[in-house]
């Protein structure tokens, strides 16, 4: 690219491909530096557009058909894994953070909050936790009340079942 020994103190040089640009500079440190960062700075801002596709959208809303989806889809995963029943600390944010993995607006403008009195963890003693939450979202007037419940044997180290349920509106208040 360069052959004078005055062009390798330079961090840009003039592209001896026939077009008049200045382009970096590899045998210089800085230059190579800047090479390399441009490689890495590309291909991390396509691997965030590849697993994050709602980055660029810039919306923070959902609306009530989306919300609905990945609320149902959020809770068979969780009935699924039964990992985590209501009597588990920060069950909200975690069905939260479950929810907002399978819709495209933003987890902050989720909101679960719990509707029912606060569950007994069954860890210990084994038994049944029951707890309803309400979900809403920024956006929307689409509610929508889970209703939890999970059975442990005694100190187990998973849940022996869990079962949500979706209902329509925002749960009563008990």
């Amino acid at each position: 690219m360069t052959e004078s020994r005055d062009d390798a103190d330079r961090i840009f040089v003039r592209s001896r491909w026939g077009t008049n640009r200045y382009v970096y500079n590899p045998h210089n440190p800085i230059g190579c530096a800047l090479v390399v960062g441009s490689l890495l700075f590309a291909a991390g801002g396509m691997y965030l557009l590849k697993h994050d596709p709602g980055l660029l959208s810039g919306t923070e809303d959902w609306d009530g058909g989306q919300l609905r989806s990945a609320a149902s889809a959020a809770t068979v995963e969780l009935s699924n894994d039964a990992e985590f029943g209501p009597g588990t600390i920060n069950y909200p944010d975690i069905l939260r953070a479950a929810i907002a993995k399978h819709g495209h607006g933003s987890k902050d403008a989720l909101t679960v909050t719990l509707a029912s009195e606060t569950p007994e963890s069954a860890v210990f003693y084994g038994g049944t936790e029951k707890a309803d939450y309400s979900v809403t979202a920024h956006g929307t007037d689409t509610a929508f009340c889970l209703g939890v419940r999970a059975t442990m044997r005694r100190q187990a180290t998973h849940y022996d079942s869990v079962a949500i349920s979706v209902g329509d509106g925002a749960c009563p208040a008990s």
